[in-house]
């Protein structure tokens, strides 16, 4: 289609219904995605003996998913989700071989 002068005859189309509900829904579950594969990267690395900036790194994960978690509560979905990312990579980055 051209738009000649600024102008369509083409009718505007309106989404109505309230998408920001599904969006916090698909943010508070890829929050949970992340949190539980946090979890289990923690789980791999226990009873292993961690070096002082690996438990550095373990208990900044934890601070990170606490306050993740806190965030969630208070109703701060994008907080806690970016606050659940950090503590994924970090726990990436400790099961790394």
């Amino acid at each position: 289609m051209i738009i000649k002068n600024g102008g369509s005859d083409e009718p505007i189309v309106e989404l109505k219904g309230d998408t920001s509900a599904g969006q916090a829904s698909y943010q508070r579950f890829t929050t949970e995605q992340l949190n539980t594969a946090t979890e289990e990267n923690l789980k791999k690395i226990a009873g292993h003996e961690l070096n002082t900036t690996q438990q550095e790194m373990v208990s900044q994960i934890k601070q990170f998913m606490e306050q993740s978690k806190s965030a969630i509560a208070a109703g701060d979905l994008g907080r806690g989700h970016n606050l659940a990312m950090k503590a994924r990579l970090l726990s990436d980055e400790l099961v790394k071989p």
